[in-house]
């Protein structure tokens, strides 16, 4: 499993799906977490996003996005055989 991390809310979509695999996450982090507000946000692996990031925004997500705090975060980190930083 990679743990692809989104720092900033825009993307190249093709370039971020082509390096996914089915068993890879992405985590919504800093401002990438205003991406929660689009309804019909739409990324090729399950989406994961930083509670605190998202709390200190005072956003509500719309999109189905799965709200992880720190001791998850880490933990899949842990697990994960790699990690990445998309900016």
């Amino acid at each position: 499993m990679k743990l692809i991390t989104l720092t900033q809310p825009r993307f190249e979509l093709q370039m971020l799906s082509a390096c996914c695999a089915p068993e890879d996450r992405i985590l919504l982090r800093q401002d990438a977490v205003y991406l929660c507000l689009q309804a019909d946000l739409s990324l090729p692996v399950p989406v994961l996003a930083l509670a605190s990031d998202v709390n200190w925004r005072q956003i509500t997500p719309l999109a189905q996005v799965e709200l992880i705090d720190d001791a998850r975060w880490v933990a899949l980190s842990a697990q994960a055989k790699q990690n990445l930083l998309w900016n």
